[in-house]
């Protein structure tokens, strides 16, 4: 089942000892809880609901009855069970949606009102290509009668491309591996995006004629920063063209990237094409932009199923952001000071960290962020038993690998030396996956239909 951990009951007997087992079986009956947490039907019941014609949602009240159709647009991983949720809520109503999924994700059932396209990830592909044009046709031809509800999740940058003119689908996906590749963080990456494209950075709501437009987001984005949530396409932009530029310049890719887009940047900083839509642009008074489920939400529900299974625990911070390395000897340190000194924040059993991480790639190996995190606490947690540190992409997909994250302790580097193996050669090819691969210590879920960032989880015996 989506959400679930498929080799738990493997992962557990990999601790070896019983306190680690211990240990392990509770980490990971809390993941389970966090991603049940934010799975995405669950969120849109628990924040929306339709009363008397209303729709409502916070503090915003919406009557349906004032507009002769809604138009749903749903983009993102976890757009499948968002779309679905809202066809339910909207039953008696005229609707019309289109819905943009990861490849690999089965459809949902729907009715024929809705156009369903199956887009690339990460690297943008034609398939998204023609769900941008179709979404932009249908902006360009709805009424004020109308009320546009956009349900976004994290993925829908890549997954709707929609280049400028003068910048063919190659260039996009070329510019898109280098950053992905290179040490940029998702701020970064989606400030280039954003100037490369018809749809992003307040585009799609600023070509949208619809009087209303409400957005319902699912936050993968370290602080809920709305204009990077799908690089912000219902958001004003606070950046710019010389950011852009100053970008990939910073990380060495100017020279890289291909000439349309060094062309398109250029004229953007010359002003001879238009900037995206800025704070204070009047078509932005009529959207409203909510957010019903982020890393906060899934952090909580780790707490909250620790502490019913009497492990205190804290959360360090739910905007954690930094290089995966660096956070595995974060996550190693908090680990050590527990087993030396007893406590560690507050007295906890356990310290609970949401985020996203960055990865500089040098190797040719399979891995993600969360994987090459947990690889670089193997070596400075050894010996240390009853200590476990977990890490998991709550989308359930870790980089170029199958895997959504892995589980290391104080026993995995005697355990992978033992099959001649170490982890820092794995390091340094960027192969994190094939190292917890061999130890069966990779964490496995499949993709979650949902998408809040990323979880780590220190926890220790005491």
């Amino acid at each position: 089942m989506a959400g679930m951990i498929a080799n738990k009951e493997q992962l557990i007997r990999n601790g070896g000892s019983r306190p680690n087992q211990r240990v392990r079986h509770f980490c990971l009956r809390a993941l389970e809880e966090a991603l049940s947490a934010v799975d995405p039907a669950r969120s849109m019941r628990r924040q929306v609901s339709i009363r008397d014609k209303q729709l409502i949602v916070r503090n915003i009240s919406i009557p349906l009855s004032d507009f002769r159709r809604v138009v749903v647009l749903t983009f993102g991983k976890a757009g499948a069970a968002m779309m679905s949720a809202a066809i339910e809520m909207l039953k008696g109503f005229s609707v019309y949606g289109i819905l943009v999924i990861p490849k690999g994700v089965k459809p949902p059932a729907l009715d024929a009102n809705v156009k369903i396209f199956s887009a690339g990830h990460p690297i943008p592909d034609r398939d998204g290509t023609r769900a941008s044009q179709r979404i932009i046709r249908t902006l360009n031809v709805m009424r004020e009668d109308e009320l546009l509800l956009c349900l976004i999740s994290g993925g829908a940058s890549a997954m709707l491309p929609a280049p400028q003119d003068g910048i063919s689908l190659r260039d996009k996906q070329m510019v898109t591996e280098l950053l992905v590749k290179s040490r940029t963080s998702i701020h970064e990456i989606n400030t280039v995006r954003k100037h490369l494209s018809k749809l992003k950075g307040g585009w799609l709501a600023k070509i949208c004629r619809a009087s209303t437009i409400l957005s319902l987001i699912i936050s993968d984005v370290p602080r809920n920063r709305l204009a990077d949530i799908a690089s912000g396409a219902t958001v004003e932009d606070p950046t710019t063209y010389n950011d852009a530029v100053e970008i990939l310049k910073a990380h060495n890719l100017w020279n890289h990237v291909s000439e349309n887009i060094r062309n398109h940047l250029t004229k953007g900083l010359m002003g001879e094409i238009p900037e995206t839509p800025k704070p204070g642009d009047p078509a932005f008074q009529r959207v409203h932009n909510v957010i019903i489920a982020d890393n906060r939400t899934a952090c909580e529900a780790v707490k909250k199923a620790l502490g019913a299974d009497r492990i205190q625990s804290t959360i360090l911070t739910s905007c954690a952001e930094m290089e995966a390395k660096s956070m595995g000897r974060l996550l190693a340190s908090v680990a050590r000071d527990h087993t030396r000194h007893g406590n560690v924040v507050l007295r906890s059993g356990a310290v609970i960290i949401g985020g996203e991480t960055t990865v500089q790639v040098k190797g040719e190996g399979i891995g993600g962020r969360n994987q090459e995190t947990a690889l670089s606490a193997v070596e400075p947690i050894a010996d240390l038993d009853g200590c476990v540190i977990t890490t998991l992409g709550t989308d359930g997909i870790d980089g170029n690998s199958k895997a959504a994250g892995a589980v290391t302790d104080g026993r995995t580097a005697q355990r992978a030396e033992l099959r001649g193996m170490n982890s820092r050669d794995f390091l340094s090819r960027n192969d994190s996956y094939h190292f917890f691969r061999k130890l069966s210590d990779n964490l496995i879920t499949g993709p979650t239909g949902t998408n809040v960032g990323d979880l780590y989880l220190v926890a220790c015996s005491k």
